[in-house]
């Protein structure tokens, strides 16, 4: 079954990709412009680290989080890593990216959430073994509709730790719709997602993640933003709710 959701998944990629084809034909002909390389680096302090419908407890801790961000973008493709590392030292990932934009409204990506969490310096870090592992590879693909802000979210687990009850690969799934607006530096996003077996996210399936989140966009300079942000969240499954609350300094070094 979740073997059979993939392949459908991959097929409605393939017809998205082909009904765009036009769109990104003219695309690529400006892509072969040459453009700079776009360099970032952000830090980013949070109350506590939140995601996808997980947040305080074993996996992340209960303290603030300290987050920073290294991205380069050229052209469609953007790489990058991040890292998080919580103050009671139970968090600690490394994370690289790498992001494919297909089209202006469609992207794919593949991400490598290294957290081997305290046992961080004494981990092995070549481990991708299923059941012992310490890194969750997923990819995602997202679809941001040009008319409205809506956008379209699917990830799956592919490599690393992910065994089900049999010790083979569970395929742990998270699909999410979201949407925001902004308005004189304010900032409203609201998100709702879900898995649809058991697996990573939750113990059966269903609705994860019930977000909301307010952001105002201050500027420290003319090119460092500084957005502080509120969060809540709620997980069905879970029961559990959190309210998050953070900062970013965002530097563009080039």
């Amino acid at each position: 079954m979740k073997k059979l959701l993939l392949l459908v998944l991959a097929v409605f990629v393939s017809c998205l990709c082909a009904a765009q084809q036009a769109e990104s034909d003219t695309i690529i002909k400006t892509d072969t412009v040459a453009h700079p390389i776009k360099i970032t680096l952000s830090a980013t302090y949070v109350t506590q680290h939140y995601w996808r419908g997980i947040g305080r407890g074993k996996l992340f801790g209960e303290a603030p989080s300290f987050e920073p961000q290294l991205t380069f973008v050229k052209n469609r493709w953007t790489f990058g890593v991040s890292a998080g590392a919580s103050f009671d030292n139970i968090y600690k990932t490394v994370l690289p990216f790498v992001i494919y934009s297909v089209t202006p409204e469609f992207s794919v990506a593949v991400q490598d959430i290294y957290s081997p969490g305290t046992n961080f310096w004494h981990s092995k870090p070549f481990d991708f073994n299923i059941a012992t592992s310490k890194h969750f590879v997923d990819y995602y693909m997202v679809y941001r509709f040009k008319k409205f802000p809506l956008q379209l979210k699917w990830a799956s687990i592919f490599l690393g730790k992910d065994a089900n009850a049999d010790g083979e690969r569970n395929f742990s799934s998270y699909a999410e719709i979201s949407s925001g607006f902004k308005m004189r530096g304010w900032q409203v996003d609201g998100s709702i997602g879900g898995t649809p077996w058991k697996g990573l996210y939750a113990k059966e399936a269903g609705i994860t993640n019930l977000e909301a989140k307010i952001q105002y966009n201050f500027l420290i300079h003319k090119n460092v933003p500084f957005p502080v942000f509120v969060k809540l969240a709620h997980n069905p499954v879970s029961k559990m709710s959190h309210i998050v609350g953070g900062c970013t300094v965002n530097l563009k070094l080039k």
